[in-house]
């Protein structure tokens, strides 16, 4: 699913995939920490958007190195964005075939993603490298890099499975969902990021729900890189480090486990500092993070508030998205496919879902991923929220499915606790059936979107 998916999706249709691809260019190059370069000769003025409020930032004009091919393969593309009417143009998809690398470099601001770790881009910097040695397109050598992505995510979640004794069957069916399959066969770093949290789910449900069992030095050691790199390609998520207080270590295995994902992650903020601070959002979108703090910090009680205020059409929509709303937010699929996928879901956790035993790692489990989604939820409002709204926005389903494993795990029964063997065959069967329901709908789907 994950091959096919990323040969049908035509170039850059999915969130931020363009700049994903110039972050793992400038990976490629060595270009671990990346540097901006300010354009001092032309400074954003008023003139520059429709906003006139003092208090609003412009972007900052300048950018990061990058190969100018990515943007011109990118401009061959972009009428697709948001555009269902529009289908894939023959002649320019002839001359987007043609780009090729190292034709000069441009600055381009790309500071959504300047903001990530190389680790997170590591296979598709290998898939540029191979492009470039062998004189690849830069269409093919995208698709190359959607290729080697998915692979490593496969093999980590396929790891994943086979150590997941208890939770491996509410894992199974969130990892074939469209929106999964569809991160997996892009270049974005959140393939990386969701296949470490199923990983470090799958391998503390190997040690913590089985009797006598305790962390071997390789998983220990896997436990806290993947924190790491958790941590590290998105900051909310260092929360999951504090599960290390309640696991089956001793209090030096705890503290280590807390202090090296939290320093590494420290140790990024510092040195890219510069990346982090870089502003790119349209002025139009009215953001002032430095002055969208304060606002919470003067308004505490409407900012807890609005936790308490549910869009049920906003919540409906995240809904959607954890499942799959594909391209740029801009491909849903059939109606009547949402309710199956939640039908298999509430199926498998019909077979898989029992709160007995370990009550302790459980709750904790449950605390950090509600005290996580809050964080992701409070960042979204701090970075890309107009400054004071009175509501949430920016919320996408994509940011819950990190998430997601470790509510699995909470939750997750003993082997063998639906006693009806054949009642829990055909669940099973329909669960596994599933994912083949997918496939076509996904394909029929993004046939018809594209082509």
């Amino acid at each position: 699913m994950v091959f096919i998916t990323a040969l049908i999706t035509p170039p850059f249709q999915s969130p931020d995939e363009p700049n994903h691809f110039a972050r793992a260019e400038q990976v490629s190059r060595l270009e671990l920490i990346p540097a901006f370069t300010y354009d001092k000769a032309h400074p954003p003025t008023k003139a520059d958007s429709i906003s006139s409020d003092p208090k609003i930032t412009y972007p900052d004009k300048g950018g990061f190195t990058v190969d100018k091919g990515i943007y011109a393969l990118d401009h061959a593309y972009v009428a697709l964005e948001h555009n269902a009417q529009v289908k894939l143009n023959a002649a320019n998809t002839n001359s987007a075939r043609s780009l090729k690398w190292k034709t000069g470099n441009i600055y381009f601001n790309f500071g959504n993603t300047a903001i990530y770790p190389p680790v997170v881009y590591i296979m598709q910097a290998l898939g540029i490298g191979i492009g470039k040695v062998f004189n690849l397109s830069i269409q093919n050598t995208l698709y190359i890099s959607r290729i080697l992505n998915g692979l490593l995510s496969i093999a980590m979640c396929f790891v994943a499975l086979c150590l997941a004794k208890r939770s491996g069957i509410l894992l199974f069916v969130v990892l074939l969902f469209p929106m999964t399959v569809s991160l997996f066969a892009s270049v974005s770093q959140d393939a990386v990021l969701i296949s470490c949290c199923f990983l470090l789910t799958a391998i503390i449900d190997s040690v913590e729900f089985a009797d006598g069992k305790f962390y071997s030095k390789p998983k220990l050691a896997a436990l806290i890189i993947l924190m790491a790199i958790i941590g590290l390609a998105k900051p909310p998520y260092i929360l999951f480090a504090f599960l290390f207080l309640f696991l089956k270590l001793s209090p030096k295995q705890k503290a280590i486990g807390i202090i090296i994902p939290f320093s590494a992650l420290i140790f990024w903020l510092i040195i890219n500092h510069g990346a982090f601070m870089i502003k790119f959002a349209p002025p139009e979108m009215r953001l002032n993070s430095k002055l969208q703090v304060q606002h919470i910090l003067q308004q505490p009680f409407q900012f807890i508030g609005m936790f308490f205020s549910f869009d049920k059409a906003g919540l409906l929509n995240i809904a959607y998205m954890f499942v799959g709303v594909l391209g740029w937010l801009d491909l849903q699929m059939p109606g009547h496919y949402y309710l199956a996928a939640y039908v298999c879901l509430f199926l498998a956790g019909y077979v898989g879902i029992n709160f007995k035993g370990n009550i302790k790692i459980r709750a904790v489990l449950i605390i950090c991923s509600f005290a996580t989604v809050i964080a992701v939820i409070t960042a979204q409002y701090v970075t890309w929220v107009a400054l004071a709204s009175t509501s949430f926005g920016g919320m996408q389903g994509r940011y819950l499915i990190p998430v997601y494993p470790f509510l699995a795990l909470a939750f997750c029964a003993e082997p063998g606790f639906l006693k009806n063997v054949g009642f829990k065959t055909v669940i099973l069967s329909t669960v596994l059936l599933f994912p083949v329901y997918t496939a076509v709908t996904m394909i029929h789907e993004l046939l018809g979107r594209y082509y």
